[in-house]
């Protein structure tokens, strides 16, 4: 006698019997369930469309979201053209300044020449050495014309920033550690999980914000991206000690130094590095065990550092920045051990 094997459902278990295997899971339905699994699978195919509909027209506004990046690049032309605007207004002022007030020294002079010359000419009374002057200062009058050689030139100064310059830096693909704003004083508001501290809208004002870690030993580097509302307004980064916070080391967005005992390469890297910019992207060396600071500027790729007192700034220190002006902000991007 023979007997058929039979598989019951998955689901029914020992009451039905299985009729169809799916080859997607492997399980095995009777009648009913058949058609149930068939509509399970139909909804899950149902969101992931859904989902795909979703994700396309996110796409397809992503080109809305960068509207603001377009809004800055708009504010920075319209800022550039009025400074170019400013200067060029300001030197047609001058130059007019100079040509009218050479004009009015030349025609002072030729006023008293012609008075000269009328009472020589009505007195006849007049010799060769007056005849040589007069004709010495003629010719010096000729040549003050601006037609002919003007004394006035155009110098353009390489040293002073008209136009701080912009780049787009993507943060897409940046990993982020320990390191996050904790504490503040002044207008300043924390966003994204402590990564991001912007001055607030209230107005211009002095703010200073802090990292959460501490750092006493060892080496580490701290990247971070500081954006301006104003090139003309000061920030601050570096080191400030958790013992005696008003003890800061580090270097003002002018070039200028902040804390005492810099170093000699500081004289040999002197030069304009951040001043007039409005975006800065630094990467901060923090040595405990050298006592000392440096960084990288990632646009110029100047590097400047500087010693740190201990009895000025004792350990452990803790990263800073100072910031002013309606809307300046600080991103942290990396921070690590080296």
């Amino acid at each position: 006698m023979m007997t058929t094997l039979t598989t019951p459902c998955t689901i029914c278990a020992n009451k039905s019997i299985g009729i169809f295997k799916c080859e997607g899971c492997t399980k095995v339905f009777c009648r009913k369930h058949v058609n149930e699994h068939r509509d399970d699978l139909r909804q899950q195919l149902d969101e992931i469309i859904h989902e795909h509909d979703q994700l396309h027209q996110l796409i397809n506004q992503t080109e809305n979201e960068y509207h603001s990046l377009f809004d800055q690049i708009t504010q920075w032309k319209e800022k550039a053209i009025e400074k170019i605007h400013q200067v060029t207004e300001k030197i047609r002022a001058d130059i007019i300044e100079q040509i009218q007030a050479q004009k009015e020294s030349n025609l002072q002079t030729l006023k008293y020449l012609s008075r000269r010359l009328r009472k020589a000419c009505e007195d006849d009374d007049y010799i060769e050495n007056d005849l040589h002057t007069w004709t010495t200062t003629l010719q010096d009058l000729k040549r003050d014309l601006p037609t002919n050689n003007s004394s006035l030139t155009l110098n353009e100064d390489s040293n002073v920033t008209l136009i701080s310059n912009i780049n787009l830096i993507s943060t897409k693909h940046l990993t982020f550690s320990n390191e996050y704003f904790l504490r503040f004083i002044g207008d300043i508001d924390i966003e994204d999980n402590g990564l991001v501290a912007i001055h607030d809208i209230r107005k211009s004002s002095d703010a200073f914000v802090y990292g959460k870690q501490s750092y006493h030993q060892g080496k580490h580097t701290i990247r971070f991206l500081i954006t301006k509302t104003n090139a003309n307004y000061i920030t601050t980064f570096g080191i400030a000690s958790v013992q005696a916070q008003l003890c800061v080391y580090g270097w003002n967005s002018d070039d200028q130094i902040v804390g005492r005992h810099h170093s000699h390469s500081e004289y040999l890297y002197n030069q304009y590095d951040m001043k007039g910019e409005t975006i800065l992207e630094i990467e901060l060396y923090i040595d405990c065990e050298q006592r000392k600071l440096s960084y990288l500027n990632q646009r110029t790729q100047c590097v400047k550092e500087i010693h740190v007192d201990l009895n000025l700034c004792p350990f452990p220190w803790q990263l800073y920045f100072y910031l002013y002006d309606i809307g300046d902000r600080v991103r942290l991007l990396t921070s690590n051990r080296i």
